[in-house]
C-alpha cells in the first residue's frame, strides 16, 4: 500500500468525502491523504484517523515475510505520518487556486493543467517493484 499527501488544486472544490479505508465521511482539508496498491492503482481519499492507524498498525507486528528479502519494507517506510499531514496543512493553508477560473488561467493547455497537478502531490512514493 501507497499513501501520498495531496494539495487541494481549487478552493471550490469538493471538500467532504468518503474515505476509502474505513468508508467514514471526512473533510479533506488542504493537504488529505490517497492511498493507492502498490502497483498505483488509486484507492481514494483516507481520512486522518485511518492514515494514523494504518502507520501505528505497520509498527504493530513482526515481519510476516521472516526478513528484509524480498520485500524489504516492514515495517512502512515513506509512508507520511499523522504529524506530516498536520505540518503540511500548516505549510500550506489555502489551495493552489481559489477558483476553477484562476486554474484555467494558469493552465493554458493540457500539459500545463498536468504539471500543476502533480506538483499539487507534495508526498510522493514510488511504486513497489517485487525482487526475483
Amino acid at each position: 500500500m501507497l499513501i501520498e499527501l495531496w494539495r487541494k488544486v481549487v478552493a471550490d472544490d469538493y471538500t467532504s468525502t468518503c474515505c476509502a479505508i474505513c468508508g467514514n465521511d471526512f473533510d479533506r482539508g488542504t493537504v488529505f491523504p490517497v492511498t493507492f496498491t502498490d502497483e498505483g492503482d488509486e484507492l481514494g481519499e483516507t481520512c486522518p484517523v485511518c492514515l494514523d492507524y494504518l502507520n501505528r498498525r505497520k509498527q504493530d507486528g513482526d515481519d510476516p515475510t521472516g526478513g528484509p528479502a524480498p520485500w524489504d519494507n516492514w515495517p512502512a517506510r515513506e509512508w507520511p505520518a499523522l504529524r506530516d499531514l498536520e505540518e503540511a496543512r500548516e505549510r500550506y493553508p489555502e489551495p493552489m487556486f481559489s477558483d476553477r477560473a484562476g486554474l484555467e488561467a494558469a493552465a493554458s493547455d493540457p500539459d500545463t493543467e498536468y504539471g500543476i497537478y502533480q506538483a499539487s502531490m507534495i508526498w510522493k512514493m514510488k511504486r513497489e517493484t517485487q525482487r526475483s
